[in-house]
């Protein structure tokens, strides 16, 4: 009867470290779970000032540079010139490749607005 009580003890005392080991983890869990949280929390904010703050930018860059082509307006005394109209972002050796004999150019459609090709 003894070999019974002793068996029975030593499975509470598991059973006891069992839930303390559960309630640790669950804890963690939790308190991770609230990281997690407060850093979405925290992008959603940085995102949200980032997109006013660029707002700013952009028409602090409009505002500089209609004042750089208004100067260079009043001092050349008329229209500022451009230096080239178009500008090809890609190297002029890429105008001289050759195309396959096979090679047909893309035929893009058009649209006249409402959905329905021009023909």
């Amino acid at each position: 009867m003894s070999v019974m009580v002793i068996d029975i003890d030593k499975s509470e005392d598991r059973m006891t470290e069992f839930e303390k080991k559960v309630n640790k983890l669950m804890k963690a869990v939790e308190e991770r779970d609230y990281e997690i949280a407060s850093l979405k929390n925290h992008i959603e904010s940085r995102d949200a000032t980032k997109s006013s703050h660029t707002h700013i930018v952009k028409n602090v860059d409009k505002g500089k540079t209609e004042m750089m082509a208004n100067s260079i307006k009043t001092q050349y005394g008329g229209l500022a010139q451009t230096f080239s109209l178009c500008y090809e972002p890609y190297m002029k050796r890429f105008d001289n490749l050759r195309m396959p004999n096979e090679y047909q150019s893309p035929k893009f459609q058009q649209f006249d607005g409402k959905d329905n090709l021009k023909q």
